[in-house]
């Protein structure tokens, strides 16, 4: 053996021996040939497509042999081809340690990385020199895919154009640059590269699917179609190909053959979420509200489990994601699959407008108006964005510019939608007789939109055309019986018809259909609190939040059963456990103020107000509950502060401006109110209510000529009406014109019976001397509302000034039963037993003090009846305390000095007398 031969025996030999040693050689040859076996099987598996097949050959194959490097590596291809891309990762790097080559692994791996978003590693890695020549164009077209998820589109266009020039005849470089050219919104360039893929490689697949997107971009659909059955016919299971084509079937209104193919690919087994959002349309499309939020829930869980990467990497994923969430109401996993849409691709056509509407859909109104307004620049007259900014009029009351742009989103094709929508722009113009035209043309064009049925069933309940309303409602139900929206929609407007019983029982269909309906549980839930059927109530909704213990809605009302069952104590501590489990909704703490105030506890109210106010410092209706909590307290300059920085954070909405403008006049503060009308009335001039207000103003301002010229504006617009009417009598009872009040408020009366019109025009009856007819009025009307307890507190006041001093009791007592916590009714059934002699008049009275102890009135009232019962020097004790609180109330001071009197302390009893009688009248605000 010459000297290299020894030296390598004596290198290789102790190798030998150990492996020798360790493995008989028979095994391991054995192992090696099954293993290469299973390959092969594994190998013909593959190209028969069947996938798990492969896989579950090629783990045994690499159990027989580890270092089976043809194994690793198709293993590699297996996992990429079946989406499991993290176990595709670790096979092919593990194929690259034992030694396979860069240009075999590499352009496998390059695709993981793209799909998994790891655009840094396969820049990182994937270098062009370590490759050979002929593989180098591959390796650029990765790079330049990775430099196009990191943005930097110049980059990955320039690793496109070298690789063209390494490889002139390769389609591949033409197929990758495509959706960067869509993306960069350069269609015809997108056109161009993919003709020249398809003519460089006719029989790939992947060519002819970017032609089919690029002329589905363009809205060649027939183009499109063609292009996307040679794509299939070359590669039948080409998932993306077949989500084009149901896409391309679904656009060209062939719902049926879309349906068919997208429960192909279900039945063969494909795993999509694209084609489950495709198959929620296609069921939302034919009314299957059921199946469409099925699909919609498996489309969004298939996507928000794929890794980031993944996710990120594809526009459509990410698309379909923000439709997904939004149709289900995940208005935030929407917003955020936008963003990140946008954010990859600023140019999105979709995306853009998708934003706007999501940024409407989450009220924040002025962000949607900016970012349409940009969009809009650039395609002053595309139909959809048209569409979105007349919402956003619509959204801020803007009626006159929604209407224009909703004309002219109807004249530039954007269909019956636009003619519906335009006719709710004209219903806020008050041009009912347009608006209900062209709702009565965009619903019967098409029976089947939903959003035009419901507002034309609505506006013919509002004008009282009953019979239409449901006609309407009912044929929408008629369309999808099974639909849990329509159902309820239907309950709806029995219950604006006054047909109880009619709501009641579609609230129940709805709840057969499906016992989990939120919005039907809360609605049923409220008829029955309305219905006074507050243990079914609570049992619901605490059945409801017992299964869904974050539902802080459902729990506040659970407050509001205890409220209206007139358990003011449970409702107080209900309200207090909603307010401390969230910080979105202000409600339970403003109903627990609402509560205090009503029960005379103005200091806890204030308290309450103060810590809400400090929650949320922003809320408009919060600064005004904290008013009305000042002004209960006496402290009419913070209210005056508070209701500012209401009038200012409510914006120009009308309502609220309104109810601030009449807090303003009750803290003696006629100019900030004239000046909420007016912002009232500039965001709508012919608001009702502003304008009634604007009466109101002016008459407390004492402006009579401005009165006369509110009223004639009011009733010219708004003759008619029950408001109106009431506003009329307001000022013909000021006026001392009894008999005008009296025809006003009997107008009103009669358009509208109830307590609120009774008690007006029984006031009426009482100034003109007609305390007969009050006493009647009132007795109907509490026959007719036995539980109104304000009607029954109505008729206990005139039956008590008509001196039916028995009947008065009866009617106290059942008030008093009603609400033990009101000290008010308590002070006041007090002085009624007082006056009638009843031993039960001092304790009674001592309950209302326990109520509200820092009260002057009912310390009046508690000292008024000491004094009746013979307890004089008690009543003193008392009656100081009140004065003192409220030193400038003649009246007060009057009473103190007669109880003074009655104890002999006449010296005191002649001084408060003096103050009591040259103390200025209160002027009433």
């Amino acid at each position: 053996m010459d000297e290299l031969g020894a030296k390598l025996s004596r290198r290789v030999l102790p190798w030998a021996v150990g492996l020798a040693m360790a493995t008989p050689v028979g095994t391991a040859l054995a192992d090696s040939q099954r293993a290469a076996q299973m390959y092969d099987k594994a190998l013909q598996r593959f190209q028969q497509n069947d996938l798990p097949g492969a896989s579950v050959l090629l783990k045994s194959s690499l159990q027989q042999d580890r270092r089976n490097l043809a194994a690793h590596l198709l293993l590699g291809r297996v996992l990429v081809a079946s989406g499991d891309l993290k176990a595709a990762e670790a096979s092919l790097e593990e194929a690259a340690r034992l030694g396979v080559s860069n240009a075999e692994v590499w352009p496998l791996l390059g695709q993981v990385w793209l799909q998994l978003g790891e655009s840094r590693k396969l820049l990182q890695t994937l270098q062009v020199a370590s490759v050979p020549t002929d593989r180098q164009s591959e390796i650029l077209m990765l790079r330049g895919a990775a430099m196009a998820l990191q943005g930097d589109m110049s980059t990955a266009m320039a690793q496109f154009a070298e690789a063209k020039k390494l490889a002139p005849t390769s389609a591949g470089p033409w197929i990758s640059e495509t959706p960067l050219l869509l993306r960069a919104g350069d269609a015809q360039r997108a056109l161009v590269s993919a003709s020249k893929a398809v003519e460089l490689a006719p029989r790939n697949e992947m060519a002819w699917y970017q032609l089919a997107t690029v002329q589905q971009a363009l809205g060649d659909s027939t183009a499109a179609m063609v292009s996307i059955d040679k794509a299939l016919s070359l590669q039948p299971k080409l998932v993306d190909a077949s989500v084009v084509k149901a896409s391309l079937l679904m656009s060209t209104n062939k719902q049926r053959e879309a349906a068919e193919l997208l429960a192909r690919m279900r039945t063969q087994g494909v795993v999509e979420p694209r084609a489950s959002f495709l198959r929620a349309i296609v069921a939302e499309t034919s009314g299957n509200a059921k199946q469409a939020r099925s699909e919609y829930a498996d489309a969004v869980a298939l996507i928000d489990g794929m890794a980031p990467g993944t996710r990120a990497n594809s526009e459509p994923l990410l698309l379909a994601g923000a439709l997904a969430h939004r149709a289900l109401g995940n208005t935030e996993q929407a917003r955020a699959y936008t963003e990140q849409l946008l954010t990859r691709n600023p140019r999105h056509a979709v995306a853009g407008p998708l934003q706007a509407r999501l940024l409407l859909d989450a009220g924040d109104v002025n962000k949607a108006g900016s970012a349409l307004e940009n969009l809009l620049r650039a395609n002053p007259n595309e139909p959809e964005l048209l569409m979105l900014m007349g919402s956003v009029h619509m959204a801020r009351r803007q009626y006159a510019q929604a209407s224009e742009t909703f004309d002219r989103a109807a004249r530039g094709g954007a269909g019956n939608a636009a003619v519906r929508e335009l006719a709710l722009s004209q219903l806020g113009l008050r041009q009912d007789r347009l608006a209900l035209s062209n709702l009565e043309r965009a619903y019967a064009q098409n029976p089947r939109d939903t959003r035009a049925g419901i507002e034309l069933a609505i506006f013919a309940a509002r004008r009282g055309d009953a019979a239409k309303a449901l006609k309407v409602s009912e044929a929408l139900v008629a369309l999808d019986p099974a639909n849990p929206v329509l159902l309820n929609f239907l309950a709806n407007v029995k219950g604006r018809l006054s047909d109880n019983a009619g709501m009641r029982a579609a609230y129940e269909r709805v709840l057969a259909v499906d016992p989990k309906f939120r919005v039907t549980v809360i609605n049923l839930s409220l008829l029955d609190i309305d219905e006074r059927r507050f243990d079914a109530a609570r049992s619901r909704l605490q059945a409801w939040f017992d299964a869904h213990p974050n539902d802080a809605e459902a729990a506040f009302l659970i407050g509001t059963v205890e409220e209206r069952a007139r358990r003011p104590a449970q409702a107080l501590q209900v309200w207090a456990k909603v307010d401390a489990m969230q910080t979105r909704d202000p409600r339970a703490g403003l109903s627990s103020i609402d509560l205090l105030l009503n029960q005379q506890r103005a200091g806890e109210a204030l308290s309450l107000a103060r810590t809400l106010s400090g929650r949320y410092p922003d809320s408009g209706p919060v600064q005004m509950s904290l008013a009305r909590a000042q002004l209960a307290t006496g402290d009419a300059t913070a209210a005056q502060t508070s209701l500012q920085s209401a009038a200012r954070l409510v914006g120009f909405d009308p309502l609220p401006l309104v109810a601030i403008a009449r807090l303003q006049l009750a803290a003696g503060q006629p100019d900030g109110a004239a000046h909420s009308v007016s912002k009232a009335l500039q965001a709508d001039p012919e608001h009702h209510a502003a304008m009634i207000a604007r009466v109101e103003v002016a008459a407390r301002r004492g402006d009579a000529a401005a009165v006369d010229a509110g009223m004639r504006a009011l009733q010219a617009k708004h003759g008619g009406r029950v408001a109106t009417f009431l506003t009329a009598g307001h000022l013909a009872l000021s006026r001392r014109q009894f008999t005008q009040a009296v025809e006003h408020y009997s107008n009103a009366h009669k358009l509208e019976p109830g307590t609120p019109t009774a008690l007006a025009l029984s006031q009426a009856y009482l100034m003109s001397g007609a305390g007969a007819k009050a006493l009647a009025l009132l007795e109907e009307n509490a026959r007719r509302q036995p539980d109104d307890l304000i009607a029954l507190r109505a008729l206990a006041e005139v039956q008590l000034n008509q001196s039916r001093n028995d009947a008065a009791l009866k009617s106290f007592e059942r008030l008093v039963a009603a609400q033990p916590g009101n000290a008010d009714l308590l002070i006041t059934f007090a002085q009624v037993l007082a006056a009638s002699k009843d031993n039960r008049a001092v304790a009674t009275a001592e309950a209302a003090l326990k109520l509200a102890p820092t009260n002057p009135q009912i310390q009046a009232g508690y000292g008024g009846v000491l004094v009746q019962a013979g307890q004089a020097e008690s009543a003193v004790r008392v009656l100081r305390e009140a004065r003192l609180r409220e030193p400038a109330n003649p009246g007060l001071r009057l009473q103190l000095a007669g109880a003074l009197a009655k104890t002999g302390r006449r010296a005191e009893a002649q001084e408060e007398l003096r103050a009591a009688l040259s103390a200025q009248p209160s002027v009433a605000n």
